[in-house]
Parts: structure tokens; C-alpha cells; sequence
């Protein structure tokens, strides 16, 4: 993806997580590796009302790509740190979703009440521990969270976080993390949830590693 195809498309991203109700006004945001460098979303800016322009580009130690853009994402050592990390994180949204937000502060992984945890890359859904936001110790206690095969967490008292190989498909686990967190919570109110154990959710992450359509198949 080229520069410009990615600042198009992370403001799409941004205008779909509001039109979800996973963020809103200018909470949130979200990042496209391009070469070796990250497009970011600005701070301060409300959804609604970003345009291509405001994207802003930085290389992977957070230096500024080129004069005179907004200013980067608050979150934007998160962003970096995990670029760095995880080689496979092409992209990266963060938000403040309702559901994940609340079981974000009981600072505890949400069990495994559905099998889409296993999109996760772990047996359940982890909860990264409570840092103050931008800053580096928050970077590192996701970073360590997800570590080589997580795909999705918690933070704790602030919201969720998802990576994935296109903007896509860090934008669809985003929303699987705010719906297992809404499942966990319902299921709570009527009793105690019976978790699905750590060899079942292997036995899914295999089957979802051929789920859907294969490459090339006619529409």
C-alpha cells in the first residue's frame, strides 16, 4: 500500500469505528505501516471531520517524516513500539469501546465464554497492565502482552488494541474483542460462564486457519 492509498484508508477506518460505536469524537487511533514507515492518526481531531491530509507520517523511531503535518497520535510510541515488535502488525487500531473499555478496568483477561478468542492468538483475552496513556511504559506493557503470536488485548482502565496484516483485519478483530467483552458480560449477569479450555481453542485456531474462501476462488 503507497502513501496516499494508506492515508485514505485509515480515515475510512476511523469513520467506521465511530459508525460502530467503538470510538468517538477524537478518542481512538490507528496506524499503517508503509515501507519503513508508519502513516498515524493526528491527535485532537475528531473523526468525522479528518481528512487524508491530516494523517501523519513518521518513521519508526517517532521522528516526524516531513515538515509542517499535524501532530502525531498521543499514543503514537504505542504505534512505534509495536511496529518495531511485531514485524506482522501492518496495521494497528486502538479504541475506547464501550464493552472492552469496562472490562478493561477489572485489569483481568475476559475468559474464553466463545471460540473467537482463539483470533486472538490466545487462549483467552489478555489485559495488558494499567500505565498512563502515550507514554512508553504503556508501549511496553502491551508490546509484552501480545507478544509473538497475540493479535488483540485489553489495556487496563483505557480500552482494547488490535494488529493484523492490513487495516482490515486489524479493524474486524477490534471488533470481535468488543463483542466477546459484551458476550462476557451478559453471560455474567445470568450465572457463571463456563470458559472453553486452552486445548479446545487450539483445536479452533487450526479450523480458522482454512476458514473462508480460498485465494483466487471465482465470486
Amino acid at each position: 500500500m503507497d502513501e496516499a492509498t494508506a492515508r485514505l484508508a485509515l480515515v475510512a477506518a476511523m469513520h467506521e469505528l465511530d459508525a460502530r460505536g467503538l470510538n468517538h469524537g477524537s478518542s481512538g487511533n490507528a496506524s499503517i505501516r508503509v515501507d519503513d514507515r508508519l502513516i498515524v492518526t493526528p491527535t485532537g481531531i475528531p473523526s468525522a471531520v479528518l481528512t487524508a491530509a491530516d494523517m501523519v507520517l513518521i518513521d519508526l523511531d517517532g521522528r516526524p517524516g516531513r515538515p509542517g503535518q499535524r501532530r502525531p497520535t498521543s499514543e503514537w510510541p504505542l504505534h512505534v513500539r509495536l511496529a518495531r515488535a511485531r514485524p506482522d502488525a501492518t496495521a494497528i487500531v486502538h479504541t475506547h469501546s464501550p464493552e472492552a473499555t469496562a472490562a478493561s478496568t477489572l485489569r483481568r483477561p475476559v475468559p474464553a465464554v466463545h471460540y473467537v478468542v482463539a483470533r486472538f492468538g490466545a487462549t483467552e483475552l489478555p489485559c495488558a497492565p494499567y500505565a498512563t496513556y502515550g507514554t512508553d511504559e504503556l508501549a511496553d506493557h502491551v508490546v509484552g502482552t501480545l507478544g509473538d503470536r497475540g493479535t488483540a488485548c485489553l489495556m487496563a482502565n483505557h480500552g482494547a488494541i488490535a494488529i493484523g496484516p492490513d487495516l482490515g483485519a486489524a479493524l474486524a478483530l477490534a471488533v470481535e474483542v468488543e463483542w466477546l467483552c459484551g458476550v462476557a458480560r451478559r453471560a455474567r449477569q445470568l450465572g457463571e460462564p463456563v470458559a472453553l479450555d486452552a486445548a479446545e481453542i487450539e483445536r479452533v485456531a487450526e479450523r480458522l486457519a482454512t476458514y473462508g474462501q480460498p485465494e483466487g476462488a471465482p465470486p
